[in-house]
């Protein structure tokens, strides 16, 4: 059995992402029989359950970046303190034994938040306040040998990590995410989906086509796209639920801006992720980044087709035509507007066929991708002491 400590900044399960993300596979390891800590700035919110023992540390500095570096150097120093036999961390680290890369290249990241804000071409541009930090952590760990292992968790981040940092291509594997495939289900469909659309104002005809958007960051997972998109379809009927969004009110004047009113969108901060898969007729995905893209794995598992563009990672699942649409990078609203046509066309025809979309993610459950997990951190502990303890103290604290 292993002691693995997790070192991240936050250690909130309920946010999601890499922290959704990590507190699954640590949970998985304590229910293995490993012992599991978790070292950062923030624990668990009130209320909410996250696994294993967490270790509130403190990094202090007048600068973001200082503070980042600070907060770094004293999570590696309690998993040291600890005897931790191999560590694994996402994000902001000089070090760490195993580099759960869920979010790629940061200087990937700051490109594609550059388009999204002010649709500037893609391009390197000069890193500012925190954001140096973060560069020289990423170099350390990719470039200068300081992750022993770095996992991604698709061919989209494996690929731009090889490119921009060749020196690390042996030490990568992938691990594709996994989701819970009882969970999304078609068999959800008739409840789950049927429960929340009836809470939408679908007008007089509840079969109205439900297009689906979610993400916490609207504008990098492409809504002001796809409402210029939707604009050019307002003679079909369809209704549009985004989910996620923290900043309503400046969504739904977006919204306006576009055309779209009420009765053609409706935003919520929170749906249940399995509840809005199942009640979506399409989900459209047109992110300008996404290193996986769960929501896109969701739908699939559900049954429900996906139009989204190559740079999200689980566009590699979408290879047959009944699985939906992956455009290209940048491509615009017209083809957005274009592809989404399609596909309510087809759902006009009652072409849809769900066992089709779900084959799509056949294999990508959450206990092969577990397994694969823990079999890393297994080889990385076999093949040498921890990289936070430069000299391995004789038994354990």
């Amino acid at each position: 059995m292993m002691r693995v400590g997790f070192l991240i900044d936050r250690w909130q399960p309920g946010r999601g992402g890499a922290e959704r993300a990590l507190a699954r596979l640590a949970r998985h390891l304590v229910e293995r029989g490993h012992e599991v800590h978790a070292f950062g700035a923030r624990g668990p919110a009130p209320g909410e359950q996250a696994p294993g023992v967490f270790h509130r540390v403190a990094g202090r500095g007048f600068s973001r970046g200082a503070r980042e570096r600070a907060l770094a150097d004293a999570m590696l120093d309690a998993a040291q303190s600890l005897a931790c036999d191999v560590t694994v961390g996402v994000r902001h680290l000089p070090r760490v034994d195993v580099l759960w890369s869920h979010g790629g290249s940061h200087a990937k990241t700051m490109e594609a938040v550059r388009c999204a804000r002010g649709g500037n071409p893609p391009g390197p541009a000069p890193p500012r306040g925190r954001h140096r930090a973060f560069l020289a952590f990423e170099r350390a760990l990719f470039a200068e040998g300081g992750a022993r292992a770095v996992v991604c968790p698709s061919q989209l981040v494996r690929d731009e990590l090889v490119q921009l940092y060749p020196q690390c291509s042996g030490r990568i594997s992938i691990a594709p995410n996994g989701i819970d495939l009882e969970r999304f289900h078609p068999r959800n469909r008739p409840t789950l989906g049927a429960a929340l659309r009836a809470e939408l104002p679908l007008g007089a005809a509840p079969e109205t086509p439900l297009i689906a958007f979610a993400a916490t960051n609207p504008e990098l997972k492409g809504l002001p796209a796809l409402f210029a998109a939707l604009r050019t379809l307002g003679e079909r009927p369809w209704h549009l639920l985004v989910a996620g969004p923290k900043h309503l009110a400046r969504w739904r004047r977006a919204a306006r801006r576009s055309g779209l009113g009420p009765d053609r969108v409706t935003l919520r901060p929170h749906v249940d992720g399995a509840a809005l898969a199942a009640a979506a007729d399409l989900l459209a995905h047109p992110t300008l980044r996404d290193t996986c893209g769960l929501v896109v794995l969701e739908a699939l598992a559900s049954g429900t087709p996906v139009v989204t563009t190559r740079n999200a990672g689980a566009a590699e699942c979408i290879t047959a035509d009944v699985a939906g649409e992956v455009l290209a990078a940048g491509a615009p609203p017209a083809a957005l507007a274009l592809a989404i046509g399609r596909r309510l066309e087809r759902l006009a025809d009652g072409h849809v066929d769900r066992a089709g979309v779900r084959a799509a993610v056949q294999g990508r459950g959450e206990a092969p991708w577990l397994d694969t997990l823990e079999a890393i951190l297994q080889r990385v502990h076999a093949a040498g002491p921890s990289i936070t303890a430069p000299v391995r103290a004789q038994g354990r604290p």
